[in-house]
């Protein structure tokens, strides 16, 4: 790392760095400044960063972010469509025209504070901050950048809800009103398996053991573009064997002579995808049919705002209030750890935790 001090006929000082067979030229109005300058970028190249940061727009970098670094990686197909979201209708429009290296704390202060204005949710600030972090760790990664902005401030944070969930009567409601829909049966199934949508949908003939009744959850069903795909589960924990009730194997096998005799009728026009929940031709479910079912069933029913994840929600209430364990409820969830499930359902747990304490108390004749 050759370097030699030249004074200029302004009266600045510049330094000349040459490293690895590259000239760069530092300046300052005294020698200490621009010995300074050259120090820092040997310190940044001694770091494995890069000599100065790059002067490309974020937007620039976004743009092939998405196309390489975000499309190549493991990352669920549904988690990857938020990214490219949040990058394209936030972070560009925002902050976009910024060139990489004068990228600030600020900024990004700038894009969260824009966001708050317009009224978004907590976890939709989040979820953008999440997506600009990944975004700029990749840059430095690639060389682009010696640090991450991102890393200065301190993540949105998210008040946590507790998941709403229904009564045992508001699940016979619910689901009388939703016979007449052709997928009243995956409302069903979810309720007694606390799948995701997407993991239900996904799932194949094959992945379904009657023998010792259970089912392999391998994937999730998302809607990418124009094109419904089964992309890779949303974590590791999410690739997982959930055992089925006697309720659900017998769900199972009525669905399996229902689809038998659709199949029949479609003649040619069958698809043989496998999958266990289809359309009347054995295609795949669209997500949002499902959505739009359960929405409608609980108007009709009288029960207000209900999701397809209230039905999860219900199923692991369920659980934990009859005495299943937590461990047990979180693994059947696919949660990451235990502590999102009892950070989700901490009154249920507390309710149960009281309940266990009563059952221990008179096991012992206390």
């Amino acid at each position: 790392m050759a370097s030699r001090i030249k004074k200029r006929a302004d009266n600045r000082y510049t330094v000349t760095l040459t490293l690895d067979g590259k000239r760069y030229f530092f300046y300052g109005k005294t020698q200490a400044e621009a010995k300074a300058k050259a120090d820092t970028a040997r310190a940044r190249l001694k770091a494995g960063g890069p000599v100065r940061d790059a002067t490309r727009s974020l937007t620039d970098w976004l743009n092939e972010w998405t196309g390489t670094y975000l499309a190549i990686s493991d990352r669920a197909e549904s988690t990857k469509t938020m990214h490219e979201g949040y990058a394209r209708t936030w972070i560009t429009p925002t902050i976009g025209s910024v060139p990489l290296g004068s990228l600030t704390a600020n900024d990004i202060n700038r894009l969260l504070l824009t966001m708050k204005a317009s009224g978004k949710a907590e976890s939709t600030r989040r979820n953008c901050y999440t997506t600009l972090r990944k975004a700029l760790d990749d840059a430095v990664t690639n060389g682009l950048l010696a640090a991450n902005p991102a890393h200065k401030i301190r993540q949105p944070g998210v008040n946590r809800h507790e998941a709403r969930f229904l009564t045992a009567p508001e699940v016979g409601r619910l689901l009388q009103a939703a016979e007449t829909y052709r997928y009243h049966v995956v409302l069903r199934f979810i309720l007694g398996t606390g799948l995701r949508r997407g993991e239900a949908l996904a799932l194949r003939w094959s992945d379904i053991d009657f023998d010792n009744a259970q089912a392999k959850l391998r994937g999730s069903l998302t809607r990418r573009g124009r094109e419904l795909i089964v992309s890779g589960v949303k974590t590791t924990a999410s690739r997982r064997t959930v055992a089925l009730s006697p309720t659900m194997v017998g769900l199972l096998l009525q669905q399996k002579g229902s689809q038998a005799a659709e199949r029949v009728q479609a003649r040619n026009l069958w698809r043989n995808t496998d999958f266990v929940f289809t359309t009347a031709d054995g295609a795949a479910v669209e997500p949002q049919n499902v959505l739009r079912t359960v929405r409608e069933a609980a108007n009709s029913a009288g029960l207000g705002p209900v999701t397809v994840h209230s039905l999860r929600h219900t199923y692991a209430t369920a659980a934990l209030l009859n005495g299943v364990a937590l461990k047990v409820v979180s693994a059947n969830l696919g949660h990451a750890s235990i502590q999102i499930t009892a950070d989700t359902y901490g009154h249920v747990t507390d309710e149960a935790a009281r309940a266990g304490a009563a059952t221990v108390a008179e096991a012992l004749g206390l």
